[in-house]
């Protein structure tokens, strides 16, 4: 493939998307404190450990934006639903959407208001790099909501609303703590198993309220993520919101129907998170080349297409070398 013929890929970059991969001892320490065999600083200890290698691993590779793996996290609502009055974790658990994993579903039992946020529930500040930049991810309001069990509110644009100005509260307080870009994962609009109608405009509408809602006011710089479903029906939409950046999930989403022009950087799931087949970096370098025919953006970062904490620890650091490895290619040929 000839790289030059597409020049409209400016500065590429590569960054993690969301949970990062523990390692089998850090798994089994987690288990063994679950069941009183091992004392919290033990784990906390292998957390640490496992953290600032990945922060290492990230800077080795030249990654713009850096992320702590979110490696203390339970599962991905877990932090907000701590930050949040109204809202209690409850005893159920549910799928992570079509994955082995589960996460402790939020039970909304009053009004939602911004409470008990603690820097420490989303990010390990002392591992990050002091002088670089810091990104969390975080799920989106609609996400949040869809996801809950909701045993207060009546209408269900106030629940989202109210979790989206809960949420700005959040995400001003990280930004404040350094945290240059946060990335806000909508699952939701895109995931529809079994279900043949779109999510409806008056969906798609209140999603977007939400998102609008959240990053009013807050210095920094706003990613709006989605996976696990096709983002076509929606991208349009996307490209509305007062955000600099947005993604999409390549595996789910047939990239040669979209015919987009937009200001706002791209961001392309283009490694599949849950396969532990190692991608080919010119493989990576030559699908975005192809993407970038459908969307022209100013500039695109390469990341896996959701979590990377569906696969062995090695496995999931390789990927993230085969990012970089495929930037290299790209600022090569420019």
């Amino acid at each position: 493939m000839e790289y030059r013929a597409l020049p409209n890929i400016m500065c590429p970059q590569a960054q993690l998307t969301g949970l990062h991969s523990r390692s089998e001892e850090l798994i089994e320490l987690t288990r063994s404190y679950d069941r009183g065999r091992v004392s919290w600083a033990e784990v906390e200890t292998q957390l640490k450990k496992e953290t600032a290698q990945l922060v290492r691993l990230q800077e080795s590779l030249g990654f713009e934006y850096v992320s702590d793996g979110a490696l203390s996290w339970q599962d991905p609502l877990r932090p907000l639903t701590r930050s949040f009055a109204g809202v209690t974790s409850g005893t159920r658990y549910s799928r992570w959407f079509d994955t082995n994993t589960f996460y402790q579903k939020p039970v909304v039992t009053a009004k939602i208001t911004p409470d008990g946020f603690k820097i420490q529930d989303f990010l390990q500040t002392e591992l990050l790099p002091k002088t670089g930049k810091w990104k969390v991810s975080i799920p989106g309001p609609y996400t949040f909501s869809e996801l809950s069990e909701n045993r207060y509110y009546r209408d269900k644009s106030d629940l989202v609303l109210d979790v989206a100005n809960a949420q700005r509260e959040v995400v001003k307080k990280l930004a404040a703590a350094g945290v240059s870009l946060v990335q806000l994962s909508e699952p939701c609009l895109v995931y529809r198993p079994y279900r043949e109608d779109p999510l409806s405009r008056a969906e798609i509408d209140l999603a977007l309220r939400g998102i609008r809602r959240v990053v009013e006011g807050v210095q920094a710089r706003f990613l709006v993520q989605s996976f696990f479903g096709d983002a076509t029906p929606v991208l349009t939409s996307l490209l509305e919101l007062p955000v600099e950046a947005f993604g999409f999930d390549l595996y789910e989403t047939d990239y040669s129907k979209l015919h987009i022009e937009t200001t706002k950087d791209l961001v392309l799931g283009i490694l599949d998170s849950r396969e532990s087949h190692i991608e080919d970096a010119k493989w990576v370098a030559e699908t975005a080349l192809r993407v970038t025919k459908h969307v022209d953006a100013p500039s695109v970062a390469l990341a896996p297409n959701s979590d990377l904490k569906f696969l062995p620890r090695p496995t999931a650091d390789k990927k993230a070398a085969v990012l970089a490895e495929a930037v290299r290619i790209l600022k090569e040929a420019s």
